[in-house]
């Protein structure tokens, strides 16, 4: 995908224009759709998918993590502990915890803190585009609570399933009655009512509300509902999410690194801010995939010869580099000045 140099960017309603901003919502929507579904045709469509989404969006969605923290020798400095003293820690908090409670404990703790860690990436996007628009700074409640609603129905709903596995392992869910699922998902349409009459009335009084912020918001909660609500298997479900994320968050990073260097290449970072600028999108990405599998390939390499009592080596590091990527996240999003 190429963004071309002369579409309008920065109107209220997008974040960058209209191609860029559809492909971000609607494509990347219709990508897991599709996708997901041919995953649910067949076991085997299911692993080819599986794969196609670790190593051509899983692995570059978390290296694009680091373009904003250690693609120059200031980022490097500046972060130095998320680069190199954190991911020990990940790696003694992951180990242990494997130790402590096997691949039930990893799994438990991958699904809800992936869930945690999609839910926050909508909920930032969806303030960017707020902002954008130039409206409340204090931010919109009405759609915080339709971004927070829908996951927390979802989930609720999957633990009152009770399923035993999840990736083929072990799995625990907490127990949820049907009344409290109830309950979740009466707020959760509520929610989404209130906030649709809410864009309604603004359309019919002449004030519509940005175009770019209404789609997100609602291809948030088709996903969600896809994911956690319509599909009835656990794993199946998070493909169709999963692969939302990791294309959405490739196309967002790359968005906000455009929008740091739209001065033109900038002489002390020349690699990132030439790989940022309006028509690098799809080399952008290349080199997001360039640079994680090579990371990957050596992972495996490394431990995949290697044993351990409770489990393969290479999969408590594997879960270590996506808690670690879940960290790192958290902090350089919430410190925009910093990681800028």
């Amino acid at each position: 995908m190429r963004e071309p140099a002369h579409e309008p960017h920065g109107s209220a309603d997008w974040l960058r224009g209209p191609r860029f901003d559809l492909s971000l919502i609607v494509g990347v929507l219709a990508l897991a759709l599709v996708l997901g579904g041919a995953a649910c045709a067949s076991p085997a469509l299911f692993a080819a998918v599986l794969a196609l989404d670790f190593w051509l969006l899983a692995y570059p969605h978390a290296a694009s993590t680091f373009t904003r923290i250690a693609f120059d020798r200031q980022a490097a400095r500046a972060h130095g502990f998320l680069l190199f003293g954190l991911p020990l820690l990940v790696f003694a908090g992951t180990a242990g915890a494997v130790a402590l409670g096997g691949v039930l404990a990893l799994n438990t703790i991958y699904f809800y803190w992936q869930s945690w860690h999609y839910t926050r990436q909508s909920y930032g996007i969806a303030r960017a585009y707020h902002r954008h628009a130039g409206a409340d700074p204090g931010g919109d409640r009405l759609s915080d609570l339709v971004v927070f609603a829908w996951p927390l129905w979802g989930l609720l709903h999957r633990a009152h399933q009770e399923p035993r596995l999840f990736y083929g392992g072990p799995i625990w869910m907490p127990p949820a009655p049907r009344l409290l699922v109830i309950v979740a998902g009466a707020l959760a349409v509520g929610a989404l009512a209130l906030w649709t009459v809410r864009h309604v009335r603004a359309a019919g009084a002449g004030r519509p509300r940005s175009t770019g912020h209404a789609l997100f918001v609602l291809s948030h909660v088709v996903i969600t509902a896809v994911s956690y609500l319509v599909v009835r298997e656990i794993t199946l479900g998070w493909l169709f999410i999963n692969i939302w994320h990791n294309a959405q968050y490739l196309l967002f990073v790359w968005a906000m690194n455009a929008r740091r260097f739209r001065g033109g290449i900038d002489p002390r970072r020349p690699f990132l801010s030439r790989l940022c600028q309006p028509d690098q999108v799809l080399r952008y990405v290349l080199v997001c995939l360039a640079l994680s599998s090579a990371f990957y390939f050596a992972l495996g390499q490394a431990t995949g010869r290697m044993t351990w009592e409770v489990l393969p080596l290479v999969l408590v590091c594997h879960q270590t580099v996506n808690f670690h990527h879940y960290v790192v996240d958290a902090v350089i999003w919430r410190s925009r000045g910093r990681a800028a």
